[in-house]
């Protein structure tokens, strides 16, 4: 973290970061701050306090700390503007349709997946190629359109537009095709516009918010996301195995869910405002943001570098890895009760409960890493994170494999998806994402989040499906599609619901040992971020003027410097 907070004092505390005596036991963090309005913090060692910004600013306009008429140009290491403690509503509610239209294209293939099974013979690992193409495209493109949006290059109101519309037009062409290489083609295509979406979400959410609020935030967005798998769950599951129109059912999902999107876009590109960007404090990211071709490539890999020499971000990966493992299989749960013979109006239910259990669970994660937070300042989240995966294991467990299939039921599923929808889905709003915001400067948080994204999820996204598709097929005899299209096989239903427990528990028990790790990187971090805080607090009391600074002293009289 030291590479990179060496500009990042202004950018930190204008984020209201980490500087307000998040003490950890036998840690030596800076005493607690004083709170600025708004609910962010001011660190009161910073060289130039609020009473001195004016006069900073007054010192540049007389020549700067080199006395050269461009000094004025340079970025101040003042303590900026304080960001507000949330988002404004029609922002908040243009992120939470944008999550949720993400959340809807989530879930569109695991709700057709038997129908296309039946309806163009697709087999279990044709499915898994279409599914692989669009994850491992969407987490390659995100550091992408991070990068843009962090260099200014395009406008974040500007991407999430781009990402949305086109992802709308490409599902809707996916409606007309029966050839698997096309549609795989055009899945890797929807990949790369879908990945516009979440870390631009997400970064603008970083700078909008105040960092005791940003798990409640990050809760109600992601909230969202669960929500759009829910509506998507809902409609199509009973839909696509039914004619619409004259229509095959799943088609007319395809469209339907294209033509929202489009919406979305409409509404970011009618009613959005830009957001505002927090000025980049660092010299190094001040002097590299206006170079492009290949010198902007090595100062992307460099940065890159820069993150792994983050304990906390690389345990940050790790976990992510394991833990996305198993969400990223999750859209076979809807195939799996469907085999097992429960009737398709009630598979919907089951298969939708659990998105809209987990966006009140989402909300009360978040709220849950607040509290623990507040109370255990830098082992809260950390733990907030193991409770949830924790007690996600044993549902998942009972769900696939300790309820056999034929005593399975709908109301003993129903209760299984409600407890793992509220229980299990904690850690995304409440850790993952407040610890990236926290650990980086306000200018590198949509890339971190991208690169993050990109690192974990294409390993993940390549492994689980893959793994779930051969562990069913080749180990455990699933032999559904193969002349046998009726609603019911206990064989196929008991082979997936193994694949689905090794594929789903084993990662996750590796995921909660990483999350154990944290206790000791994030407090790390955050100590390193201060102490650099403080250097470049000192390097700004001796970049300005004594004599100029003596004589604005003089002028305000002696409350300057109280």
């Amino acid at each position: 973290m030291a590479e990179f907070a060496s500009g990042a004092a202004g950018g930190r505390a204008a984020a209201g970061e980490a500087t307000d005596g998040e003490r950890v036991p036998g840690t030596l963090l800076t005493s607690p701050s004083p709170r600025a309005p708004g609910g962010s913090v001011c660190p009161e060692d910073c060289a130039l306090s609020r009473k001195s910004s004016g006069l900073s600013s007054r010192v540049r306009a007389r020549g700067g700390a080199h006395g050269g008429p461009g000094a004025d140009d340079k970025p101040s290491h003042d303590c900026g503007p304080d960001p507000p403690n949330e988002p404004s509503c029609m922002m908040q509610v243009i992120l939470c349709c944008v999550s949720m239209l993400e959340g809807a294209d989530t879930q569109l293939l695991g709700a057709a997946m038997k129908a296309l099974q039946q309806d163009i013979g697709m087999a279990l690992s044709d499915i898994s190629y279409m599914t692989i193409s669009q994850m491992v495209s969407t987490n390659l493109a995100a550091p992408f359109w991070g990068i843009l949006a962090d260099r200014g290059i395009l406008k974040r109101r500007t991407i999430l537009l781009v990402g949305a519309l086109g992802q709308g037009l490409v599902t809707i062409a996916l409606a007309f095709i029966d050839d698997i290489l096309p549609m795989v083609f055009l899945r890797a295509l929807n990949g790369i516009l879908l990945a516009a979406l979440r870390p631009i979400s997400n970064g603008i959410v970083a700078d909008t918010t105040a960092e005791s609020h940003r798990g409640k935030i990050f809760g109600r967005v992601q909230s969202a996301l669960l929500m759009g798998m829910f509506v998507t769950t809902l409609c199509v599951v009973p839909m696509a195995t039914e004619q619409v129109m004259g229509f095959q059912g799943w088609r007319v999902a395809f469209v339907l869910v294209g033509l929202v999107s489009v919406v979305v876009s409409v509404m970011v590109a009618l009613l959005m405002e830009e957001p505002q960007r927090q000025e980049i404090t660092s010299e190094a990211e001040t002097s590299s943001s206006g170079r492009g071709g290949c010198h902007a490539v090595v100062d992307e890999v460099t940065s890159l570098l820069q993150f792994f020499k983050m304990p906390t971000f690389c345990v940050m990966i790790m976990q992510g890895i394991f833990g996305t493992i198993p969400w990223s299989v999750m859209g076979y749960m809807t195939l799996y009760f469907q085999l097992i013979g429960i009737e398709n109006k009630q598979v919907a239910v089951l298969s939708s409960v659990g998105p809209i259990c987990g966006a009140f669970g989402n909300v009360l994660g978040g709220l849950v890493a607040d509290t623990l937070a507040r109370k255990f300042h830098l082992h809260g989240r950390p733990l907030s994170a193991q409770i949830t995966v924790a007690m996600g294991i044993p549902i998942i467990f009972m769900i696939f494999h300790g309820i056999p299939v034929e005593r399975g039921s709908f109301w003993v599923y129903f209760v299984l998806n409600v407890a793992f929808g509220v229980l299990g889905s904690w850690a995304q709003s409440g850790t993952n994402f407040p610890i990236l915001s926290h650990i980086v400067p306000s200018s590198a948080r949509s890339r971190v989040m991208a690169w993050e994204c990109a690192l974990e999820n294409s390993i993940a996204n390549a492994v689980g499906p893959m793994v779930v598709s051969l562990l069913a097929e080749r180990a455990f005899g699933y032999n559904f599609g193969d002349g046998n299209t009726g609603d019911q096989d206990w064989d196929s239903a008991k082979a997936l619901g193994k694949a689905m427990t090794a594929t789903i528990c084993i990662p996750w028990a590796i995921c909660f040992l990483a999350y154990t790790l944290l206790h000791w990187t994030y407090p790390r971090d955050v100590r390193r971020m201060e102490q650099k805080m403080r250097e470049q607090d000192e390097r700004c009391k001796t970049q300005v003027d004594p004599q100029v600074v003596g004589s604005l002293a003089q002028e305000d009289g002696p409350a300057f410097g109280a």
